[in-house]
C-alpha cells in the first residue's frame, strides 16, 4: 500500500484518498482503487522528473543569457507553450 494514498470502503464503493484527506476517486472494487493509486504514483514520478528537467533548463538559460529566474521561467513557459 502507498504511504501517500489510502483506500477506504464506504458502503458500495471504495474511495481513494490522499493522506491530506482529499478524495481522488471512487471505485466499484478494491482492485480498481489500487490501480488508481498506482497510476497516481506513476504520475507523481513523471511530474517530479519534468520539474527537474524544467529547473535544469531554467538554470541553463540563466547562465547562458544572464537572465534572472522569473525571466528565464517565462522563456521556458513560452517555449513549452
Amino acid at each position: 500500500m502507498s504511504d501517500r494514498y489510502g483506500i477506504t470502503h464506504d458502503g458500495y464503493e471504495f474511495k481513494v484518498r490522499q493522506i491530506a484527506g482529499v478524495t481522488v476517486g471512487r471505485y466499484k472494487n478494491q482492485q480498481e482503487a489500487q490501480q488508481n493509486i498506482e497510476a497516481c504514483e506513476q504520475d507523481e514520478v513523471i511530474l517530479k522528473a519534468a520539474r527537474r528537467l524544467v529547473k535544469k533548463a531554467v538554470d541553463a538559460l540563466m547562465r547562458t543569457h544572464h537572465f534572472n529566474r522569473p525571466t528565464a521561467q517565462d522563456w521556458i513557459r513560452e517555449a513549452a507553450g
